[in-house]
C-alpha cells in the first residue's frame, strides 16, 4: 500500500511562508518584484460572506461545497467555509489539494473532502491510502465516478488489498449538456454504471453531481438560471433512476446528495426568486441538495462578463511594471506575458483590463501576449456593456512611464492564480500576509 502522508506537505508550506513573510510583509504594491500575483483579503471576505449568506438565506437545510482549484490555499478554504461553523465539505480537483487540506481535516473544520475528477487506475492506490488516513481523523474521500470501468477498478483493488476495509464513496458525474464531463441521462452507459454503484461489492453511491460549465456563456441572472435548473433537473432524473432500481420501501428511505452548480449558478441559486427557490424545496423533499462553486471566492473578467459580478469584485490580480512606449502605435510593453497572465479565450478580448494608475474615463487591456511579455491597447466598445466606466471615443493619451506599475484583472483566475509560488496578501495596497497554494498533482 502507498505511504503517502497528507501531513507531509504542510510543514514544507508553513517554513516557506515564514520566511517570505519575514521579507514582504509591511510591503506596498509598488515595490514588490514584477510580475507578482495579489490577492485583496477583503474582497475575498466579502465574496465567500454573500456566498454563504445567500445560500442559508433561500434555507438552512441548503448544503454547501466549495471548490478549492482556483486558489489551493487553506486560508481561503476556512473563509470559504467560515472556519467550518456550518459547512464541511469542499471538492479538490488533485491530490496534492487534498494533501494541502491536512491541517483542516485535523482541527475538525474539513471532514468531506470530494476528489473532484474520475480516478485514474495509477491513481487508486494513492487514494486508497490518502482516504485511510482521513478516517483515522474522522473524515470521508469521496470520489467521482462516471464508468463501470472506474467502478471494476475500485473493486479490483478492494479485493486484491484486505486491509483496505473501507468502501468506496462516490458521486456519479451526470452530462446536463456541456460536455464537459459525465454521462448524460440518454447514454446506455448511465444506466449501467448507477446498476453496478446501486448493487456493486465495495462501493457506497452517496450522490449525483454535475457541473454546467457552459453557464460561463451567461449574460443575465436569467441565463444563468436556466442553466442551473437544468442541473437541478439532471441529478434530480439521475436519482429517481437510481431509486427505480431498488425495492420500493428502500427507495423510499433513500435520499441521495444532488451536487449542483458553477459559479454562475450558484450566484444565481444565491439570488434565488421564487421559482428557483420552489424548485430547490421540492428537491429536498425527496434527495439533500448541495451547491458547488470554487471560483467565486476570487472572481475574473470572465465570470463579469456573466454580468452577476463587477471588476471591482476581483481578488486576486496580477501586477505588471511597463517596460516600453510605443508612440507611434499608442501601446505599452509589460513584463506579464502568457507565463504570467495563462491565455484562455473569452468574450471580453484581452487578458485583463488594467486598473491603477490611467487617464479618467479610460480603460486599457492586454491586447497580445508572448511568452514572457504583454501589449497594452486601448480597449474596443465590444466591451463596453461589462465594464463600470463609459468609453472616452478620444484619442488616449500616454498614461505610463517605463517603471510604472500596472494591476491587471485575470480573465480566468484559476488559470492565472497557478502560475505563481505564492500570493501576496494585501489590504490597501500593502502586503498582510503570503499565501502558498499546494502546487501539482
Amino acid at each position: 500500500m502507498c505511504n503517502t502522508k497528507i501531513m507531509e506537505f504542510s510543514i514544507s508550506l508553513s517554513e516557506q511562508r515564514r520566511k517570505l513573510l519575514e521579507t514582504y510583509k509591511g510591503s506596498s504594491i509598488n515595490g514588490l518584484s514584477t510580475p507578482s500575483f495579489i490577492v485583496d483579503l477583503n474582497v475575498v471576505k466579502n465574496n465567500c460572506r454573500r456566498m454563504l449568506q445567500g445560500l442559508e438565506a433561500i434555507s438552512p437545510d441548503l448544503r454547501f461545497r466549495p471548490h478549492v482549484k482556483t486558489h489551493k490555499t487553506a486560508e481561503i478554504v476556512r473563509l470559504q467555509l467560515d472556519n467550518g461553523r456550518k459547512h464541511k465539505s469542499v471538492v479538490a480537483s488533485t491530490i496534492s489539494e487534498i494533501r494541502g487540506l491536512a491541517a483542516l481535516v485535523q482541527d475538525g473544520s474539513v471532514n468531506d473532502i470530494l476528489y473532484g475528477i474520475p480516478p485514474t487506475k495509477s491513481k487508486i492506490p494513492t487514494l486508497a491510502a490518502t482516504a485511510q488516513e482521513l478516517h483515522t481523523f474522522g473524515a470521508t474521500l469521496r470520489l467521482m465516478i462516471d464508468s463501470g470501468l472506474q467502478l471494476q477498478f475500485l473493486r479490483d483493488y478492494s479485493e486484491s488489498h484486505p486491509n483496505h476495509a473501507l468502501p468506496w464513496s462516490i458521486f456519479i458525474k451526470v452530462n446536463v449538456g456541456d460536455n464537459r464531463a459525465g454521462q448524460t441521462l440518454a447514454a446506455s452507459e448511465l444506466t449501467e454504471v448507477i446498476r453496478q454503484a446501486v448493487f456493486g461489492k465495495d462501493v457506497q453511491l452517496y450522490g449525483f453531481y454535475t457541473h454546467a460549465g457552459g453557464s460561463y456563456s451567461s449574460t443575465s441572472a436569467n441565463s444563468a438560471s436556466e442553466y442551473l435548473v437544468k442541473e437541478v433537473g439532471g441529478v434530480y432524473e439521475a436519482a429517481a433512476l437510481a431509486k427505480s432500481m431498488l425495492l420500493p420501501a428502500d427507495a423510499g428511505r433513500q435520499r441521495f446528495v444532488l451536487s449542483v452548480g458553477a459559479t454562475p449558478t450558484a450566484h444565481t441559486s444565491a439570488i434565488a426568486g421564487e421559482s428557483i427557490t420552489n424548485l430547490f424545496a421540492k428537491v429536498m423533499e425527496n434527495d439533500e441538495l448541495e451547491i458547488h462553486a470554487g471560483n467565486y471566492a476570487m472572481l475574473d473578467m470572465q465570470q463579469v462578463a456573466t454580468g452577476l459580478v463587477s471588476p471591482s469584485d476581483i481578488a486576486g490580480r496580477v501586477v505588471a511594471e511597463v517596460i516600453t512606449y510605443y508612440s507611434d502605435r499608442n501601446e505599452y510593453l509589460i513584463d506579464a506575458g502568457v507565463l504570467a497572465l495563462a491565455r484562455e479565450p473569452g468574450r471580453i478580448p484581452g487578458i485583463a483590463t488594467i486598473m491603477g494608475q490611467r487617464v479618467s474615463g479610460e480603460r486599457w487591456i492586454v491586447g497580445r501576449v508572448s511568452q514572457e511579455h504583454g501589449i497594452i491597447t486601448k480597449r474596443t466598445e465590444t466591451i463596453e456593456n461589462v465594464l463600470e466606466e463609459s468609453l472616452d471615443e478620444a484619442t488616449i493619451p500616454k498614461s505610463w512611464t517605463p517603471g510604472d506599475r500596472v494591476v491587471l484583472l485575470p480573465q480566468h483566475s484559476c488559470i492565472t492564480s497557478s502560475m505563481y509560488q505564492w500570493y501576496y496578501i494585501v489590504e490597501n495596497d500593502i502586503v498582510v500576509d503570503v499565501f502558498l497554494p499546494w502546487r501539482g498533482w
